[in-house]
C-alpha cells in the first residue's frame, strides 16, 4: 500500500455511489417514469440517503445527465468492440448489421427512458437544452465511428456521416418504442434488422 492510497479511498467510494445511484435512477425511470419518480425512489432502490443523492446530484435532471453519459459511453463502446475486424467479413455491411443489433437489443430499457426524458425536456426549456448538448456530443461521437468503420472498409458513404447518424439514431428509438405496443408476430421478421440492413446497403458504395 502506497501512502496515497488513504487519499484515493475517499474518490472510489464516491464513483461507487455515483455508479449505485444511476443504476438505481436507470431502474426507478424504466419502471415508473422520470416525471414519477422521486428523489426518495431513486435512494430507496440504491440503499441510500437523502443526503448520498445530493452530495452527489442537485437535481434528477443532473442525474439523468451523468445517465445519459454513461450509457451513451457504454454503448458506443460496445458498438467499438463489435466493429472491430469488420473490415475482414466478406459482406461487412450485413456484418456490422448482425453484430450491432446486440447493442441496439440491449439497449431497450435506456430507449424507454430518454424518450420519456424527451416529453419531460418538451415542456421544461432548461432540460431541452441540455438534453439538446447531450444529444449533439452523442451525435458527433457516432458520426466519428461511422466515418471510421466506412474508411477500414473501404467503402464510399453516399450521404454525409453526420446525416447518417441521425437517421440511424431516429430509426433505432423509433422501432424501439413501436416494439413496446407492436413486437410483431411470433416467427416474424425483424423489423430492425430489415430496416438497418436497408438503410446501410442504400448509405454506402464500393
Amino acid at each position: 500500500m502506497t501512502a496515497a492510497d488513504p487519499e484515493k479511498r475517499p474518490k472510489r467510494r464516491r464513483e461507487a455511489t455515483v455508479e449505485r445511484l444511476l443504476d438505481a435512477a436507470l431502474e426507478t425511470f424504466a419502471e415508473v417514469g422520470f416525471a414519477a419518480a422521486s428523489v426518495e425512489d431513486i435512494c430507496r432502490r440504491g440503499g441510500f440517503t437523502r443526503g448520498a443523492f445530493y452530495s452527489s446530484f442537485r437535481t434528477k435532471d443532473e442525474l439523468f445527465a451523468a445517465l445519459f453519459t454513461r450509457e451513451t459511453a457504454r454503448n458506443l463502446a460496445r458498438t467499438e468492440e463489435q466493429l472491430a475486424g469488420i473490415e475482414s467479413e466478406q459482406d461487412p455491411v450485413a456484418a456490422a448489421v448482425e453484430r450491432c443489433l446486440t447493442t441496439f437489443r440491449a439497449d431497450r430499457t435506456w430507449v424507454l427512458v430518454q424518450t420519456e426524458y424527451a416529453l419531460h425536456a418538451a415542456r421544461h426549456p432548461a432540460a431541452a437544452a441540455a438534453l439538446r448538448e447531450h444529444t449533439a456530443a452523442l451525435h458527433a461521437q457516432l458520426t466519428a465511428l461511422i466515418e471510421n468503420a466506412s474508411a477500414r472498409v473501404g467503402l464510399s458513404l453516399t450521404v454525409p456521416a453526420g446525416q447518417l447518424a441521425r437517421i440511424l439514431l431516429a430509426l433505432h428509438d423509433g422501432v424501439a418504442v413501436q416494439q413496446i405496443t407492436d413486437a410483431g408476430p411470433p416467427g416474424g421478421p425483424d423489423l430492425e434488422h430489415t430496416a438497418l440492413l436497408l438503410l446501410l446497403r442504400a448509405a454506402v458504395s464500393d
